[in-house]
């Protein structure tokens, strides 16, 4: 079954670099291409798909019938409570602030002034199709972020397609294991796993943090992708561990994509179209990265939703680690825009039969990027970004 897998991603690398393209082949693996930044810096992408059992979507049962905001709440607490998340375990939220769930129970409250039904409608359809884990923490994040809900908002008006691609969940710190807990949360009781590329299963960075993909294919097409992240143990100074101080396992980031079906074939909408749109929407956007890999992963942040209500002895005790985390803990919650290249059509077919699933080109839910993973340069630059105060839009 393995050998399925690396073939594929084999034969996708010799497709790409069988036409013009400044992407480079690897010299060690057939499954890689290389792409080079323009500080000359080598990324090496490897094209051999994550491989699983396609799991249920779980999440239908709760969202699917949803029509107004009390509904939605309602659906969202029933999915919640149908299994283990990391509230449950002591040991995770040991290192989580009381105001954790003040901050949680504001956002739902706050909700209901401008979720009306037509928005809960939206909202709900668009999670059903995810697993419970990813609904949940994808209606926290879009009750919480302008931007995100934007972008829904806006794939209706304009025909796109908009896709789940990833969730960036906050953890501690690895002094706690607090990623290796949520990790195992998830292989163990929400059916994740990581990927058999053994490079993609395991980042660490060198701005004092690490994370651990994981990977799941439902039965549906959707793909799941959530990238959990922690403090290094050694250092106190990273955001990572005092942002889950504050917000608990609330999503650092959604990450959303846009495709549009045209001529029958499904492509990705330029990630420029896509911060366009947003701005006409009032929504800032930072400064993108990933332009040298030919459009197979690119990536930004909008500017980040400002929560200046942290409350003041949790910002005193930051100050006096440094003085910038008093303010880089406002940035609460962001959206990350994502633009992945979408296989050729024969090319998906393939892809899809590793799972037992029939390719159908007109369902969004369809989409097949070539590249499946995270690239750390990448990921490090938008964790950068994420903590500037006074951000610069582009």
């Amino acid at each position: 079954m393995h050998e399925q897998y690396t073939s594929f991603g084999a034969k996708v690398a010799r497709t790409l670099l069988s036409g013009p393209s400044p992407l480079l082949a690897d010299p060690v693996s057939p499954t890689r291409i290389e792409a080079v930044d323009d500080g000359n810096n080598v990324a090496r992408l490897d094209l051999t798909p994550f491989h699983a059992v396609p799991a249920s979507e779980t999440a239908a049962p709760f969202f699917e019938t949803v029509a107004s905001y009390s509904q939605l709440l309602s659906a969202y607490q029933r999915a919640r409570q149908s299994l283990p998340f990391e509230e449950s375990d002591n040991q995770a939220i040991s290192g989580v602030d009381e105001y954790a769930s003040k901050f949680m129970a504001k956002i739902f409250d706050d909700a209901k002034s401008f979720i009306d039904d037509a928005r809960a409608e939206l909202i709900a359809r668009w999670v059903s199709d995810l697993d419970v884990y990813c609904a949940v923490r994808a209606v926290e994040s879009l009750l919480n972020s302008k931007a995100d809900l934007a972008l829904l908002e806006i794939g209706r008006s304009k025909g796109w397609s908009i896709h789940f691609d990833h969730l960036a969940i906050r953890c501690g710190t690895k002094a706690r294991h607090d990623a290796e807990r949520v990790r195992d949360l998830l292989v163990g009781s929400h059916g994740y796993t990581a990927s058999q590329v053994k490079a993609e299963s395991y980042y660490q960075f060198p701005d004092g943090w690490n994370a651990y993909p994981v990977y799941k294919m439902l039965r549906n097409g959707q793909v799941l992708r959530v990238f959990i992240d922690q403090s290094d143990a050694e250092d106190t100074l990273q955001i990572i561990q005092h942002w889950n101080r504050v917000y608990g396992y609330t999503a650092h980031h959604l990450a959303m994509r846009a495709t549009r079906f045209v001529d029958g074939v499904r492509q990705a909408v330029p990630l420029d179209d896509v911060m366009a749109a947003l701005r006409a929407h009032g929504i800032g956007v930072m400064a993108p990265t990933g332009g040298y890999t030919d459009g197979l992963l690119l990536q930004v942040f909008t500017k980040p939703e400002s929560n200046p209500q942290v409350p003041s002895p949790i910002k005193q005790d930051l100050a006096r680690l440094n003085a910038n985390l008093e303010q880089t803990i406002e940035n609460g919650k962001l959206l990350e825009l994502v633009s992945r290249r979408e296989l050729p059509p024969p090319l998906c077919s393939e892809y899809f039969a590793l799972y037992g699933l029939k390719y159908d080109p007109a369902n969004p839910l369809h989409s097949a990027p070539i590249y499946q993973y995270f690239l750390p340069a990448q990921a490090a630059h938008v964790i950068r970004t994420s903590q500037q105060v006074d951000s610069v839009t582009v």
